[in-house]
């Protein structure tokens, strides 16, 4: 009876964790798209022969430059997973932890790798953030400035990895059978609480906000969160000058830390009217519980990526390749497969954003009803980021989060749809 049990609970489990599978693709699947707007027109019916030849020079080292990225990411993960030098190193870790601590010897081999692979992209880091960007008078902010930001933004990152993999092996050594589907939903909790803490504990740590001020921007602004039924809580302005020139914004948080965060570039550099549309667009992610749609989609990730990483080490242990599936020395292979599967589904969650945010679009449209002025926006922001019009298909598949400026632009020359 007790084994019968436990067979239930565990079939309970498998159950939730398909459930959730489901549901993060129902939510992308079943959600207000933008209607196809056919072929976008070409970048010169808005961008003279200068800009494009200044934003393709900017541009297209930084391609190279990700393509560097990935290729050390995954080099290093696959050096320390299946080289004798990384086995040496990862033993060398779990010698000095304990192999009678496995969570905390899988959680310092891991954390390592990661560590590792950040300080090999120093330099690279380094060119594509400070010296391209400040050749290109994109950056504002100094060396100790520059030095901050990019430990306050890896830093969490490595507390966050070391906790998770810690966590994980924990929970397989005490749910042998049980822990993907377990390990997945948690995965699955971990990013919706991640989303609704973000604003109180990240964002503190890239910025300083301050309520947006009374003026003509707020009046303008006001005026479409009233046409919208309100769904935004806070109204904020990030201190984004004191690193950079571009103009950007976002929404984040769930429930009560819900917020729309402008940056001062955006409201000192664009119109009222603009910034205005700004918000309508953030408004369009609002109404779309677009940031519950997708923490559902990466909760749905989790449980892919735990059943994947139960499959391979359970293999790998029945082949006499590892002593068990929590056996600290393989931990770096199982960093190897998170790399794999997190690369290989860039595109994918690229795709459903880029979908989500031409939603957004449409609805900031046809909140405004003014075209024009999200046109000019729009080309705004291209230019202050200096970003590429019609950015090539592969880099889109690899990078692109947003539409192609010349689509976004496109859809307001076939307003309404």
């Amino acid at each position: 009876m007790v084994l019968a049990g436990r067979d239930r609970w565990l079939t309970v489990a498998h159950l939730l964790a398909g459930t959730t599978v489901v549901a993060g693709l129902v939510a992308e699947i079943a959600r207000p798209l933008a209607p196809d707007v056919g072929a976008p027109l070409p970048a010169g019916a808005w961008f003279d022969d200068a800009y494009l030849s200044r934003a393709a020079a900017f541009r297209s080292p930084l391609y190279v430059a990700g393509l560097a990225r990935v290729a050390v990411r995954v080099g290093v993960a696959c050096a320390a997973a299946f080289t004798p030098a990384g086995r040496r190193l990862t033993g060398r870790i779990v010698a000095a932890v304990g192999e009678h601590r496995p969570a905390r010897a899988a959680a310092a081999a891991v954390t390592a790798v990661v560590v590792a692979t950040d300080v090999v992209l120093v330099p690279l880091e380094f060119w594509a953030t400070f010296v391209h960007e400040g050749a290109f008078g994109l950056r504002t902010q100094g060396l100790a400035g520059w030095a901050y930001d990019w430990l306050a933004t890896r830093a969490p990152s490595w507390l966050a990895v070391a906790v998770v993999v810690a966590g994980a092996v924990a929970l397989a050594r005490r749910l042998p059978r049980a822990w993907p589907p377990v390990a997945g939903l948690a995965g699955a909790v971990l990013g919706i609480a991640v989303t609704f803490a973000a604003p109180l504990v990240l964002e503190p740590l890239q910025f300083s906000t301050r309520p947006l001020p009374d003026g003509p921007v707020r009046a303008a602004v006001e005026r479409v969160v009233a046409r919208a039924g309100g769904g935004i809580d806070a109204l904020l302005v990030a201190d984004a000058s004191r690193r950079t020139t571009r103009q950007n914004a976002y929404v984040s948080g769930l429930g009560t830390t819900r917020r729309v965060v402008l940056y001062d570039t955006l409201v000192a550099q664009r119109p009222p009217a603009e910034v205005a549309a700004v918000v309508a667009h953030e408004l369009g992610h609002d109404r779309h519980a677009d940031l519950w749609r997708q923490g559902l989609f990466a909760g749905a990730g989790a449980v892919v990526v735990a059943y994947t990483v139960a499959a391979v080490t359970r293999a790998r242990t029945r082949r006499g390749r590892q002593r068990n599936v929590t056996d600290p020395r393989a931990a770096p292979v199982v960093l190897a497969i998170v790399v794999a599967l997190t690369l290989a589904a860039l595109p994918l969650q690229n795709w459903v954003s880029r979908r989500a945010e031409a939603a957004a679009d449409l609805a900031a449209l046809d909140l405004t009803a003014a075209p024009d002025v999200y046109a000019r926006l729009q080309e705004g922001l291209t230019r202050a980021n200096l970003s590429e019009p019609a950015p090539p298909g592969w880099a889109t598949a690899l990078w692109a989060t947003h539409p192609a400026a010349v689509a976004r632009l496109t859809m307001t020359r076939r307003w309404p749809l």
